[in-house]
């Protein structure tokens, strides 16, 4: 159990400092312990994150909720902006998105990227729109339920806004959580109310 501990709160410290995804906090968290990353004490993603809010809360509290807000309004202009893309950017039907992560839950900081997840069967329409734009892309891949998925990466005054774009029959719209529980998607008008 001490060693779990131990771990968790590794990975929820690397995880704020370094902005690193779970599975890589994980990996950090266990070399420096000197355990396989496969061991049976490493901790789950949600002991990981209860980790990285007592983190937050002890040594990030007079700065990441300031940083928290200007993320989630950040995710809102482009959940907004994704939302209104139509037949006049060259979209047959209206792109349906959410935003997903740390911008949701609560636990975004300096370090985080905006993550969301845009729904729609025009990749290229999608991809031609956002250049049109004069967004700048980088191309990427995710594996989601294993399957892989396209994902386009820009810049907004210099953080990391991914795209990952999933087939639009895949949306669901988010419920919201009730306490204890943290949502893990939400629209641009839930984050508006989580602000």
């Amino acid at each position: 159990m001490e060693l779990s501990y131990e771990l968790a709160q590794l990975a929820g410290r690397h995880i704020a400092e370094e902005g690193l995804s779970y599975g890589q906090a994980k990996r950090k968290a266990a070399k420096q312990c000197g355990v396989s990353e496969h061991n049976a004490a490493m901790p789950s993603n949600d002991v990981i994150e209860q980790a990285l809010r007592e983190y937050l809360t002890e040594f990030q509290a007079d700065t990441q909720p300031t940083e928290l807000r200007r993320l989630r309004e950040l995710a809102i202009t482009w959940l907004d902006n994704l939302c209104a893309l139509d037949k006049a950017n060259g979209m047959n039907e209206a792109c349906k998105a959410l935003a997903v992560g740390a911008v949701v839950n609560g636990t975004a900081n300096e370090h985080s990227a905006v993550h969301i997840q845009v729904f729609t069967d025009e990749f290229k329409a999608l991809e031609m729109a956002l250049l049109d734009a004069g967004i700048e892309l980088e191309f990427t891949e995710k594996r989601l339920d294993g399957t892989v998925y396209p994902v386009l990466v820009a810049q907004d005054d210099g953080i990391p806004v991914a795209l990952t774009v999933l087939p639009r029959q895949r949306y669901a719209a988010p419920k919201a959580a009730t306490p204890p529980n943290v949502a893990q998607s939400a629209t641009a008008a839930q984050l508006k109310a989580l602000l």
